[in-house]
């Protein structure tokens, strides 16, 4: 497993939202898969890629939850241990977009935590909003979950969209990884399902020659996304959706 395990996925992300207007968009993405104890081997072979280090395209420390001066795998790990009460060991898988040339956001990244079985036991969605800069983590218990989509239904805690209130319900769904990763994200709202969020990626080989790949051939997913983010805010502003305040 180990390195062997890191991985390019890509696939198609929507967006729906059916209440008080109905919009909807989707886009292709593609995001790297990487097992936190081998990070500085995903990067080491390829010119335009470096870990901890501006490149083209790099992997920092710097861009991701917890304390910076802490090891990124020991800090999922000690909010696991804060949110769930229990320490875990194994493996920890991070689906993000890295940073491209200089720059970096992910609206989530998704960190899939394995016991030394094997088993999926957590999983920890870090949420980053815009133009704030602000992050959260959730953190989601897997170990009683037998079922292959694990499914979670808890209370909005943090500011993400200015169109949409915070007295929501999410309902969010993660299939295990494997060929396939899919995420389906409800927000629901006086008891009706009024937005979903969906990606729903296939496995590519994670190499030398993908990453180089990745870096020249498509617009840099960063780009993509925050342009995304404030043109479809614009698009709700326009359709006259309820605009929220920061609260």
């Amino acid at each position: 497993m180990g390195y062997r395990m890191n991985a390019i996925y890509e696939g198609t992300l929507k967006h729906t939202r059916t209440k008080p207007k109905k919009h909807a968009f989707e886009y292709q993405i593609r995001l790297l898969y990487l097992d936190l104890d081998n990070l500085k081997n995903v990067f080491s072979d390829n010119f335009f890629w470096s870990y901890n280090r501006f490149n083209l395209g790099c992997f920092l420390r710097s861009d991701y939850f917890g304390n910076k001066k802490t090891n990124l795998k020991k800090s999922i790990q000690d909010e696991i241990r804060k949110e769930l009460h229990f320490n875990h060991q194994g493996k920890i898988y991070l689906l993000t977009s890295p940073r491209y040339f200089g720059y970096c956001f992910n609206p989530v990244s998704f960190y899939y935590c394995f016991n030394t079985k094997n088993k999926l036991e957590a999983i920890v969605s870090h949420i980053t909003n815009t133009p704030w800069n602000e992050n959260h983590a959730y953190v989601h218990d897997c170990r009683n979950i037998k079922h292959p989509i694990k499914t979670f239904k808890f209370s909005k805690s943090f500011h993400v969209s200015p169109f949409m209130p915070m007295d929501i319900q999410y309902q969010w769904s993660f299939k295990e990884p494997g060929q396939e990763i899919a995420v389906s994200m409800n927000n629901i709202h006086d008891n009706q399902y009024i937005f979903n969020a969906s990606m729903r990626l296939q496995k590519k080989p994670l190499t030398t020659q993908s990453l180089t790949f990745l870096l020249f051939r498509f617009p840099p997913e960063t780009f993509k996304t925050i342009f995304s983010i404030y043109w479809q805010a614009l698009c709700l502003k326009i359709k006259g959706i309820a605009f929220f305040p920061h609260p």
